[in-house]
């Protein structure tokens, strides 16, 4: 992905762009895989958009166990909670799952207008608040999920959402992190699967592909019936 096509930057020309990339000191950095973007002790500097690849954002607990948080793909931007919070440290650590291209950008860019008062310091800014909104909205969307039941119910909720109503799915993470998603854990997310598989709700082929083979039946899985 090309930096004029994330969405902080939508309606703004190419040359605004390269003014904004340049007034905010933004720069691009490729990071290998399972390398960190940040560690949960570090201070939150700036705000990453993802150009290419994948980002685990995980955390680690007072037990020093590893909690799974989210996945962060490409186009999407993470580290916006503590950096915005003016945290002293992030919550949770970044970490690339195979190589990762991210543009990283200054926080002082968004604390106040350039000395020009440009029009697309403005836009960006606006962008950056829709951006929270669609976040927002997201977190929304899981807490509900985590919030909504039984495991069964959070499963069958978790696959209606990906589906958006096509009957084959690609599972976007492994069982093991799928399982952590829903929290849960892995032999319970399997067992459930293959109930779900042998009552004709689903079919499961390979490690990541599922087709929904009864949509009503799903859905009543959802509402507990």
């Amino acid at each position: 992905m090309n930096v004029e096509k994330l969405s902080l930057f939508q309606g703004l020309t190419e040359d605004e762009i390269k003014r904004s990339l340049t007034c905010s000191r933004a720069f691009v950095k490729t990071y290998g895989k399972d390398e960190y973007v940040f560690r949960q002790e570090d201070t939150p500097e700036h705000l990453y958009f993802i150009l290419n690849g994948e980002v685990e954002l995980g955390q680690i607990n007072a037990l020093g166990r590893q909690n799974y948080v989210d996945f962060v793909k490409e186009g999407q931007g993470f580290g916006e909670v503590d950096l915005f919070l003016e945290h002293e440290s992030y919550a949770y650590f970044a970490a690339a799952r195979q190589e990762t291209e991210v543009l990283a950008v200054s926080r002082h860019f968004f604390y106040s207008t350039c000395e020009k008062n440009c029009a697309h310091h403005s836009r960006i800014i606006f962008n950056m608040m829709r951006l929270f909104a669609e976040e927002a909205e997201k977190k929304t969307k899981k807490i509900h999920l985590l919030t909504c039941g039984t495991l069964r119910q959070r499963i069958a909720y978790y696959l209606s959402e990906l589906s958006a109503g096509n009957a084959d799915i690609r599972l976007p993470m492994n069982r093991e992190d799928l399982a952590a998603y829903l929290n849960t854990a892995r032999p319970s997310l399997s067992r459930e699967l293959s109930w779900m598989q042998d009552k004709g709700i689903l079919s499961i082929s390979g490690r990541n592909h599922i087709h929904i083979l009864d949509f009503r039946r799903l859905q009543d899985e959802i509402e507990g019936m």
